[in-house]
């Protein structure tokens, strides 16, 4: 028979904590430091999007061209496949360096910063609501000063 190692029943957590930073307070899930690094090194005329709630939390679309297509229909940009997503939900578009996000006719609707929005311009931790996923909107600027 072994002896008992006296420390078994203590843990040590290695590594390192989820940051939160304040350009995000509404977010289910906080930022990381990969999240931080991924956004300072965007292009300029693009932004990410970063999944906050739903089953695709984590994830992150960038967005890098002129028009792109979210919902449920499989050859959106953006899928997301859930019944509170219309087939054709939103499109995100560049206009002039910024983007906007406009709802495309949408059952459940579009919404911002928990307003519901037929057209709206995005800034820096702003909280898109596609049905029941949350997407936060970044750019380089939101951690490059």
């Amino acid at each position: 028979m072994t002896d008992p190692i006296p420390s078994a029943g203590e843990t040590t957590i290695i590594g390192l904590p989820a940051i939160t930073i304040p350009i995000t307070t509404t977010a289910d899930r906080p930022l990381t430091q990969e999240d931080l690094d991924t956004i300072a090194r965007l292009s300029d005329g693009t932004a990410l999007l970063i999944s906050t709630r739903g089953a695709v939390s984590g994830s992150r679309y960038l967005l890098d061209e002129d028009e792109i297509s979210v919902g449920r229909d499989p050859h959106a940009d953006i899928l997301l496949d859930d019944s509170t997503v219309s087939r054709a939900h939103a499109v995100f578009r560049r206009v002039n360096g910024t983007f906007e996000v406009v709802d495309a006719g949408s059952l459940n609707g579009t919404y911002v910063n928990r307003q519901r929005v037929d057209r709206a311009t995005l800034r820096n931790g702003d909280e898109i609501m596609i049905g029941k996923f949350r997407l936060v909107f970044f750019t380089k600027s939101a951690v490059i000063a």
